[in-house]
C-alpha cells in the first residue's frame, strides 16, 4: 500500500494533467519548454547524454530502442550499473515488491519478436504515472466511486500496484494462468475497471466472462482493430479504449469520445516520415522521466496522423488506431503496404470472429488462418489481402491459439 506522500504526489499530478487538457497547443509546447529545461540536470548526470546536456532537443542524437537495451547502465541518471538494474527487474518479475518509498525495475511484456525493454521509476516517477493515467482515462466522477482495478497482464510491478490504496483495489492476473483460472478470478473479484492485451480481452468474451460490475475496459500492449472493437463491446458490456504505453513512456490514450491522443503535455513527440507511405514513426523525449531519461527515442510503431478535429478539448495531437510496426510495412513493386492497409482487408472478410495472422514476403504472401476458419471463408479473405498486396497469397489452416505476451497479425519475413 501507498504512503500518503505518494497518495499527495498523485493527487498533484492528476490536478496538473487536468489542467493541461485544457491548454492550447502553443500553450502546451510552453509547457514542453519548460519541462525540457527543468530536465537538463539529469541529463548531465546520464553517461549516454551527459556530453548534449544544456543544448536544445533537436542537437540530441537519435537513438534506437537495440541501442539503449545494449547498456541500462549508460542510460540512468542515478549510477547504477546495468546488471544491478536487470537483477532489480528480474525479482520484480519473480514477484518481489519494491516499497513504496523504493526505486522499481521492470520488464516490458516484449514486442511480438520476444524483446522486452527494462524500465526504471522513482517514487516520484510512479506517482507521476498513476495521477497522469487516472486523468487521462477516467472521467473526475470516477474517483468518487470505490473502484477495483484488475490488471490482466505478463507480470506486475510497482508502476502500476502504487494506484491501490483507500478507495482503489487493485488485483494483478498473469497472463500465465489459464482461461478458466482468469475467468474465476477476475469473476470473484469483480472488477470496476480492466486492463488486458486485446488478444485476451477476445478470448475472454468468446469463454463467456460476465463482469456486471465493469464500468471501463481498456486495452493496451498490443493492437486492437475495428472489428475486435464491437465484437467484445457487444460480448462484454464496454466499448474497449486503447493505451498505448511501451519502455519509452505513457504515450498516449483514447479520449472520452474514442480518440488516439498523444500525450504532448508531457512528452516531445517528434515524427519520423515513413518513406513510401503517409505515416510516420515517433522519436519520443519524456520530459518527466529523470532515473531513466528518455530523449529522442525512435520507436518501431508505425503512426498515421488523424486530422479530424476532437470535440474532447484536449490538444494532444490524435492519431489513428496503431496496427503495426515500422519493421511489418510490406515493400513491393507497385509500392509500400501498410499494416492497416492489411487489417482492413482481412478483416473486412473475417471480422473478429477468426484468428489470423498475414505473413509477406518479397514475391508472396501466406494468410494463416484458425484451423477450424471454413475455407471458402479463407479462400475469400486470401483474395482480398492479395488484391491489397499485389501479390499472390497461400492460405494455411494452421494458426493456434495466440499464447501471448503479445501477437503479431502482421508480419513481414526478413531474410
Amino acid at each position: 500500500m501507498v504512503t500518503m506522500a505518494q497518495t499527495k504526489r498523485i493527487i498533484a499530478a492528476w490536478l496538473r494533467t487536468k489542467v493541461a487538457m485544457r491548454r492550447s497547443p502553443a500553450a502546451l509546447a510552453r509547457g514542453r519548454a519548460r519541462a525540457w529545461a527543468r530536465l537538463q540536470p539529469a541529463l548531465a548526470r546520464c553517461p549516454a547524454l551527459s556530453e548534449h546536456a544544456g543544448r536544445p532537443l533537436e542537437a540530441f542524437p537519435i537513438t534506437d530502442i537495440a541501442d539503449l537495451r545494449r547498456d541500462y547502465g549508460a542510460w540512468n541518471s542515478l549510477g547504477l550499473a546495468d546488471s544491478a538494474l536487470r537483477a532489480m527487474a528480474d525479482a520484480a518479475e519473480a514477484g518481489e515488491v519494491a516499497p513504496p518509498d523504493a526505486l522499481s525495475a521492470g520488464w516490458s511484456t516484449g514486442s511480438g519478436g520476444g524483446a522486452r525493454g527494462l524500465f526504471l521509476a522513482s517514487p516520484e516517477e510512479r506517482a507521476e504515472y498513476v495521477g497522469q493515467s487516472l486523468a487521462r482515462l477516467l472521467p473526475a466522477s470516477a474517483l468518487l466511486r470505490r473502484q477495483r482495478i484488475a490488471l490482466h497482464l505478463r507480470a506486475g510491478n510497482a508502476l502500476y500496484s502504487d494506484a491501490g490504496r483507500g478507495r482503489i483495489a487493485f488485483s494483478h492476473v498473469p497472463l500465465s494462468a489459464s482461461l478458466v483460472e482468469t475467468i474465476a478470478t477476475l469473476e470473484a473479484f469483480a472488477p470496476t475497471i480492466l486492463i488486458a492485451p486485446p488478444f485476451r480481452l477476445l478470448a475472454l468474451a468468446e469463454a463467456g466472462l460476465s463482469l456486471p460490475s465493469l464500468r471501463h475496459l481498456f486495452c493496451g500492449s498490443e493492437p486492437i482493430s475495428a472489428a475486435e472493437r464491437t465484437l467484445i463491446a457487444a460480448r462484454l458490456g464496454q466499448a474497449p479504449h486503447a493505451i498505448w504505453q511501451a519502455t519509452e513512456g505513457f504515450l498516449g490514450a483514447e479520449c472520452a469520445v474514442g480518440r488516439l491522443h498523444l500525450n504532448d503535455h508531457v512528452l516531445a513527440v517528434e515524427l519520423e516520415p515513413v518513406p513510401h507511405t503517409p505515416g510516420f514513426r515517433p522519436i519520443i523525449t519524456d520530459l518527466m522521466r529523470r532515473s531513466q531519461p528518455i530523449v529522442r527515442l525512435r520507436g518501431d510503431d508505425y503512426l498515421e496522423l488523424d486530422p479530424r478535429p476532437c470535440p474532447c478539448g484536449f490538444a494532444g495531437r490524435v492519431i489513428r488506431p496503431i496496427e503495426g510496426r515500422v519493421t511489418d510495412l510490406w515493400p513491393g513493386a507497385l509500392g509500400t503496404v501498410t499494416p492497416p492497409q492489411i487489417v482492413a482487408a482481412v478483416e473486412a472478410v473475417l471480422g473478429a470472429d477468426w484468428r489470423w495472422q498475414a505473413v509477406g514476403e518479397t514475391t508472396r504472401a501466406t494468410l494463416r488462418v484458425a484451423p477450424d476458419c471454413p475455407a471458402a471463408l479463407a479462400q475469400h479473405a486470401a483474395s482480398a489481402l492479395a488484391a491489397a498486396a499485389a501479390r499472390p497469397v497461400t492460405t494455411l489452416h494452421d494458426l493456434p491459439e495466440w499464447a501471448g505476451p503479445k501477437r503479431r497479425k502482421v508480419v513481414w519475413h526478413h531474410g
